[in-house]
């Protein structure tokens, strides 16, 4: 009797073992894709950061375009502008 309980608690043993490293292993696997995930987001801000000041960039000379046309188009009615 006592070899059979000492059999089962080396085999709840080993599978508490088991059961630990297959938890380490899911654990570093969520801990890379946090970091991709990480990676990805300081990325996609950066992006839309430089998009945005690309984009500010359009529209200031858009105005001036605007602007200049709205002068020409003064200048052809015979408005003073």
């Amino acid at each position: 009797m006592d070899g059979r309980q000492f059999d089962a608690l080396d085999m709840l043993g080993v599978m508490s073992f088991l059961l630990g490293v297959e938890n380490l292993m899911e654990n570093r696997q969520q801990s890379a894709q946090n970091d991709v995930g990480a990676a990805n987001d300081k990325q996609a801000s950066y992006l839309l950061s430089e998009i945005g000041k690309r984009l500010d960039r359009q529209d200031r000379t858009l105005e001036s375009i605007l602007k200049k046309l709205e002068r020409l188009e003064g200048r052809v009615n015979g408005d003073t502008v």
